[in-house]
């Protein structure tokens, strides 16, 4: 598990024990609960999520019985990985125990086995497995401890935080604050840091919001926070502008931990009264991280503040206990990682994505038809008179002209696209539109393989029905959405649907997964950005398919975010293309349009920060390798930029070779354009206006680097996908 599912998983493990040993009203705090245990996995990350639910120690229970191995973690978190298994036997039979070893014992009974003893016999058969454990042969000792003493009871070197917070009634004057204000600096001076704002524990609708800024200090009190059960948490105002926190609240009771709606609970230890000062407060706090809630009227008065500061001195003379303002208690405990990161990026930017929409003038929109006859031009220039296809690419250099003439079905579906979108825009006729989709229908008829009729990989532009034997499930899924929006145009209505009722588009679905076909064997697309807009566009001909991004279901709304995160860092990369295009095509599923604010967040903040634009997508460029892969990373930390190609070499994932060909795609600038109304979108159509027309379309990218676009160079996709963004992007003003 990832630190945040860690987090999640122990918060949860700790509220069903609660929920299965007691009644909610009969409930004794278990809050102070240190350790948890979990089966052995191979290669288990390291625990660091586990402590903002007060874990301190985990323990793995091997599958058999192995060697114990104790780990420790920065974090204060103690791992003990293996134990012997055991099944309680009759009180007669001996046990077979690991000798002398130089580490902690651990025994795992099982508490299934206890069943297939008579009643009368657990007790003396309890007892004769402890006298065993204990009366160990040989000059060394054996003492027993609880899972929760681990770490005093060795070299771990255990501490703990205590959170000093101060909180004051929401009604407090002025010179409330100012006196809570004095006390913080004389308890300062004394290497004793807290943190004050207005009480919270009383609400539970309530919290703070924490800035996750290492380098944050602030003197002014805590920002509050309302949050519920049904909805995310948000800040009582405006503070998440480029700002990544989490929402904490205070709790008395036993839900300390990362709740389901992404809220840090933190075990509260409230101190409203001098006479909590003169018991033995050490006993109430335990050995546990906790908060000391103190309230703002025990520091008006003179006694009191002296009884509080004897207070706070024995307990920092226990040996184990650190006074933490409330801000930098949450940053020690709260759960980091990639994946959370992408996270909270995309929350602290949620703001700034949410610019009004602003109409577009005459001027805007003469501009965008202007730029879609550009990309027509494409076509009209070096579309297939005989065939009525179009080449994938097109390098027209004086003297150099090479035409790329086979295309695939995702070439083939943009290509129906670029025809719609260009009848929408009044481009070409309807006769003409009509004409051309006759033309290009029949090239789809496909090719039988191994019993199965289906579309080809790729097809000759510049030869009648000619292609491979191939299947590609991803290109099926672009030319399947063409073919469904097609059929559903006004001026051709049904024409695509006797052609997709001839593919045996069935046979290449197995346990919900489309599948390509390569040189006869099968390959699954399922790992991959595109299977989730395939599945839309085969469930759009009655053929349901699976998709990786569907893993909202069942879970909270942060829970599903931070799954579809770890699914995507497993996938890979992630660009515009075709995360965009459901919106145009479909209209945007929850989990796309999350994943658009993931990667559009990304873009603004590279801008923010580095004044850098960044609109990435797959692209093809006019040298070796050809073809680009370009997208947001999930799986590793920060903010990169990634590149692949279709023969995944390392070479095309260094830092190096990013540097060298990362791209603004022109393609993507306007699907974000299409998508979003934000400034940076259009900032990024006039770059493309300005550096990426050639005479034949525009160029698929701008160079980072260079800051330069082939100008002799275009692709079909690409003007496609500008032709139908720009389209979109026309009718909704209309």
């Amino acid at each position: 598990m990832t630190p945040y599912f860690q987090a999640r998983a122990a918060y949860e493990a700790q509220r069903a024990l609660k929920n299965a040993l007691w009644k909610d009203e009969d409930a004794p705090s278990v809050v102070s609960n240190q350790t948890i245990a979990c089966d052995m996995r191979d290669r288990p990350l390291a625990p660091s999520g586990v402590r903002a639910a007060g874990i301190r120690n985990v323990l793995m229970r091997p599958h058999t019985s192995s060697p114990v191995r104790p780990e420790a973690w920065e974090d204060g978190v103690v791992r003990i990985l293996g134990g012997q298994r055991i099944e309680l036997v009759p009180a007669h039979k001996p046990y077979s125990l690991p000798q002398h070893q130089a580490v902690e014992r651990v025994y795992y009974l099982s508490a299934q086995a206890f069943s297939r003893l008579p009643l009368a016999s657990l007790e003396p058969a309890a007892t004769a497995f402890a006298l065993q454990v204990l009366n160990q042969p040989g000059d060394h000792w054996v003492s027993p401890i609880l899972a929760s003493d681990i770490q005093f009871r060795d070299a771990y070197s255990y501490k703990r935080n205590l959170g000093l917070h101060f909180v004051l009634k929401p009604k407090a004057t002025a010179q409330d604050r100012d006196a809570v204000m004095a006390f913080q600096q004389e308890l300062a001076a004394d290497g004793k840091l807290s943190s004050f704002g207005i009480d919270t524990t009383l609400d539970p609708t309530s919290g703070y919001w924490i800035n996750l800024r290492e380098d944050h200090s602030s003197s002014g009190p805590v920002e509050l926070l309302r949050h519920s059960q049904q909805t995310r948490a948000s800040p009582s105002r405006a503070i998440l502008n480029v700002v990544y926190g989490v929402g904490a609240r205070l709790v008395t009771g036993a839900e300390a931990g990362l709740t389901p709606q992404n809220i840090l609970s933190l075990p509260a230890v409230p101190i409203r009264e001098a006479t909590a000062l003169s018991g033995p407060l050490t006993t109430a706090l335990g050995t546990r991280d906790c908060v000391l809630v103190i309230s703002a009227e025990l520091v008006q008065q003179k006694a009191h503040r002296a009884l509080l500061k004897n207070a706070l001195r024995m307990i920092e003379d226990d040996g184990i206990s650190r006074f933490v303002a409330l801000p930098d208690y949450v940053r020690k405990l709260v759960p980091t990682g990639p994946y959370i990161t992408h996270h909270r990026r995309t929350e602290a930017f949620k703001p700034q994505m949410s610019k009004p929409s602003v109409h577009q003038s005459e001027e805007a929109r003469a501009q965008l038809l202007a730029d879609a006859k550009v990309a027509w031009s494409y076509f009209e220039e070096w579309t297939n008179p005989k065939t009525g296809l179009c080449p994938a690419t097109v390098n027209f250099a004086s003297g150099q002209q090479r035409l790329h003439e086979s295309v695939t079905m995702w070439d083939v579906g943009s290509h129906i696209f670029a025809l719609m979108a260009a009848a929408d825009l009044e481009l070409i006729s309807p006769e003409k539109f009509q004409s051309s989709i006759g033309r290009i229908l029949p090239n789809l008829a496909g090719r039988r393989s191994q019993g199965r009729l289906l579309p080809q990989g790729w097809i000759a532009t510049n030869k009648f029905k000619w292609g491979n034997r191939n299947f590609d499930g991803c290109d099926a899924g672009r030319l399947l959405s063409a073919l469904y929006n097609l059929d559903t145009h006004s001026l051709v209505k049904d024409r695509a649907a006797p052609t997709v009722a001839t593919w045996d588009l069935k046979d290449i679905v197995k346990d919900g997964i489309v599948y390509s076909v390569e040189d006869g064997q099968l390959e699954t697309t399922f790992r991959s950005h595109c299977a989730h807009y395939a599945a839309w566009a085969f469930r759009t001909w009655g053929i349901e398919v699976a998709s990786p991004y569907e893993v909202f279901h069942g879970r909270s709304l942060p829970d599903g975010q931070m799954a579809l995160l770890e699914v995507c860092g497993h996938i890979g990369p992630l660009g515009a293309e075709p995360l965009l295009m459901e919106a145009l095509e479909f209209g945007m599923s929850p989990e796309s349009a999350y994943l658009a604010d993931v990667l559009f967040a990304a873009q603004i903040e590279e801008y923010v920060e580095t004044g850098q634009l960044v609109s990435v997508s797959e692209t093809p460029i006019n040298s070796p390798p050809w073809f680009l892969y370009q997208g947001l990373q999930f799986d590793v930390s920060g903010r990169v930029w990634a590149t692949d190609t279709v023969a995944s070499l390392e070479a095309h994932r260094t830092q190096a070779f990013r540097d060298r060909h990362l791209s603004i795609s022109s393609k993507s600038a306007y699907l974000w354009a299409s998508y979003k109304d934000h400034p940076l979108c259009a900032r990024l159509l006039s770059l493309v206006r300005d550096k990426a027309k050639t005479p034949y379309g525009f160029a698929p990218s701008i160079n980072n680097r260079t800051g330069d676009a082939s100008r002799t160079y275009s692709d079909i996709n690409t003007n496609a996908v500008i032709l139908q963004a720009i389209a979109a992007m026309l009718k909704i003003e209309a």
